[in-house]
């Protein structure tokens, strides 16, 4: 059915972001890249492509993730790093990941976001990248156990991580904002005290 990729309404590669520029996908300037717009979408953007039984946003997966890295003593840019774990998505959306798996292309993508953020915001995603996994897999694990509870089927290597006791919120896209970027300027002032 198909006849090609049809452009209507694009302008080059870009999108309009909330602040009310635009960033460039294919090319992403650092900055472009800033907090208050991946703070408003991440904070729409609702988690497993929306099938949650309430809605449960990408910014309260990520705040939740942070607090959680914090309680178990994790400190410095590794808290801002898992804060901004997501944040490509306020940019290119959320893709479930057993789609995600199957379409090399959305990895591309995401990672030239990914390096745009890195930049603009002085982190190392790579660098921090196993206690990125280790937060992110233990919200995973929480989110299912909590949202589904009656779901008895085991994903993919829930047996090998951490159980974590979280409470989900369900906040509201207003509230979501608010709280990531309350998150966000209090783990800035952690970063910048640790890592001077």
């Amino acid at each position: 059915m198909s006849q090609g990729i049809d452009t209507f309404g694009c302008l080059n590669n870009t999108i309009k972001v909330h602040a009310g520029h635009y960033v460039d996908l294919a090319n992403p300037d650092p900055n472009t890249i800033e907090i208050q717009s991946i703070a408003a979408a991440l904070s729409k953007i609702c988690r497993f492509g929306g099938h949650c039984p309430r809605f449960y946003s990408v910014a309260e997966h990520c705040v939740l993730a942070t607090e959680l890295a914090f309680k178990e003593g994790i400190r410095g840019s590794g808290l801002l790093a898992i804060l901004l774990h997501d944040a490509a998505e306020a940019y290119i959306g959320d893709m479930v990941k057993p789609l995600k798996v199957t379409i090399p292309q959305y990895t591309e993508a995401e990672n030239r976001i990914e390096l745009a953020i890195e930049q603009a915001f002085g982190i190392d995603f790579q660098w921090h990248q196993d206690v990125i996994k280790k937060f992110d897999r233990a919200m995973l694990k929480a989110e299912k156990t909590s949202m589904w509870p009656e779901d008895k089927e085991e994903w993919a290597g829930f047996s090998q991580i951490m159980t974590a006791n979280v409470e989900l919120h369900h906040w509201s896209p207003s509230i979501a904002q608010r709280m990531f970027l309350y998150t966000y300027e209090e783990m800035r002032m952690i970063k910048s005290r640790i890592d001077g």
